[in-house]
């Protein structure tokens, strides 16, 4: 059986975490990050896509303006295992759009996840108390901020009530 031929794919998901250059790349040449792409917004349905980013113009971009919970829409070649010299399933990304930034985060986030169309950040602050859940759309309209994670549920339930009409 030979190497797997690359697939072209162009995808919608939300950057993990920023840009960083690749493994072994001291000179950021190249440029590494994981794309979070889930078609139907399951978490059952989620993946976690290392995409590798090697023309100039687009690493300068990946480096420098993306940030964790962008959303992006990339288009690029995907390298199956034994397509590649490294063995290792990716996405090597050729086109980068920004279709919508990562809200503005009043706290320092500890982690930033995603919950259907909804983004949310915990971390601490001294207005709020410690491990406090902000909680956005995608969109970046704010819905609130929870106490814990046991409340996450209700607050999507109430914010989806006073916007139904709207």
């Amino acid at each position: 059986m030979g190497a797997l031929e690359p697939v072209a794919l162009v995808l919608d998901g939300y950057v993990e975490e920023i840009p960083t250059p690749a493994p072994g790349d001291a000179y950021g040449a190249t440029a590494a990050f994981r794309l979070i792409h889930s078609p139907t917004d399951h978490a059952a349905d989620e993946m976690l896509l290392p995409c590798l980013v090697t023309d100039p113009v687009l690493v300068r971009t990946a480096l420098e303006d993306l940030e964790e919970g962008d959303l992006l829409r990339v288009e690029g070649v995907l390298m199956l295992p034994g397509g590649s010299a490294d063995g290792v399933l990716r996405l090597r990304v050729e086109a980068i759009e920004v279709l919508s930034r990562a809200p503005v985060r009043a706290i320092e986030p500890e982690t930033l996840e995603r919950y259907g169309p909804y983004v949310i950040v915990s971390g601490t602050t001294d207005d709020i108390g410690a491990d406090p859940l902000q909680m956005w759309t995608d969109a970046g309209a704010w819905v609130g901020i929870a106490p814990g994670p046991a409340a996450v549920d209700d607050m999507i339930t109430a914010y989806e009530a006073r916007t139904e009409g709207s």
